[in-house]
């Protein structure tokens, strides 16, 4: 049933936009940023149930720092993309770029800890290997 009320709303949006666009075209951005933040807005309200379950299903296992990690990038990769749409819709699309290279660099950095992890691992295994 979501599904359904997302779809119509998003062809609301899209009529919205079309509509603007023919008499006030200097609106569609702000329209286009609106929808955008709507949609973000249920998206993360329909989420919220399938991320308590995998938080609760990670702490049972012991993974829940991964998880975080693998959480927080999730975020920062939807956001940087949005971010990056909203940018090339406006025309930006150097800006949009750079947007996409912040997000990435904002990823490797908070998986740098996980990557010492794993060199640490690497090389005990090595030293049990001598």
């Amino acid at each position: 049933m979501d599904t359904a009320k997302i779809c119509l709303a998003a062809v609301t949006g899209v009529c919205l936009c079309v509509i603007v666009k023919q008499w006030r075209s200097d609106f569609l951005p702000l329209l286009r940023l609106a929808v955008t933040v709507l949609f973000a807005g249920t998206i993360i309200s329909l989420a919220s149930p399938l991320v308590a379950y995998l938080r609760e299903m990670t702490a049972s296992t012991g993974l829940s720092d991964y998880a975080a990690l693998l959480f927080k990038a999730l975020g920062i990769a939807i956001l940087t993309q949005c971010a990056s749409d909203i940018c090339r819709d406006a025309g930006e699309s150097g800006v949009a770029t750079g947007v996409e290279l912040a997000g990435k660099t904002e990823i490797l950095i908070l998986c740098l800890p996980l990557l010492g992890e794993l060199f640490t691992i690497v090389k005990n295994l090595l030293a049990l290997a001598d």
